[in-house]
Parts: C-alpha cells; sequence; structure tokens
C-alpha cells in the first residue's frame, strides 16, 4: 500500500556531504576534477554533466549553457526547482 507521505516526498533530489541522492533513491558520490566521470541529468530540453570542476565548485554543464554552485544545498534546489530526472552515469 502506497502512502500519501511517500508520494510527496517521491521525485526529490536531496544531497549529504558529496552524495547526491536521486529521486529514485540511488545514490551516487559527485565526481571530482581529476574523475572522468560526470552524473547526467535532464532539467527542461537540456541534459547536464556535474561534477567538481577544478576550482572545487560544483559545475553543471550542457551544450547551451553551464552553471556554478556555491554547495550541494544550491545543486539540489536547481534540480529540484527545474524539475530534474536522473539519466545515470556518462563521461564528460
Amino acid at each position: 500500500m502506497i502512502k500519501l507521505k511517500d508520494l510527496l516526498s517521491e521525485g526529490k533530489f536531496k544531497a549529504k556531504g558529496k552524495y547526491l541522492y536521486m529521486p529514485d533513491g540511488e545514490v551516487s558520490s559527485i565526481p571530482g576534477p581529476r574523475d572522468r566521470d560526470a552524473i547526467m541529468v535532464n532539467a527542461g530540453r537540456e541534459t547536464f554533466a556535474i561534477f567538481f570542476n577544478l576550482r572545487n565548485k560544483l559545475y553543471a554543464a550542457s551544450d547551451k549553457y553551464d552553471k556554478e554552485f556555491k554547495n550541494t544545498n544550491d545543486l539540489v534546489k536547481w534540480l529540484n526547482k527545474n524539475k530534474a530526472s536522473y539519466v545515470g552515469i556518462d563521461n564528460r
């Protein structure tokens, strides 16, 4: 049986430290500047690669534009505001 509170919390990104919790329950560490991988999400009509850049700031990059975040909480707010969906892990 599905409870109402489960439906309300479903579909939200969360973060704790350098870990990003996806809406479907998966957990991934956010790749660092030397890693080849990136977390891929769809937000609007764009696909973004999320990782830490060389200045150790969170960074989301797509083909058309990019965005830098102060911390993981700002990233989570942006992901939830734009109704982003988790795609997977891919090379940058």
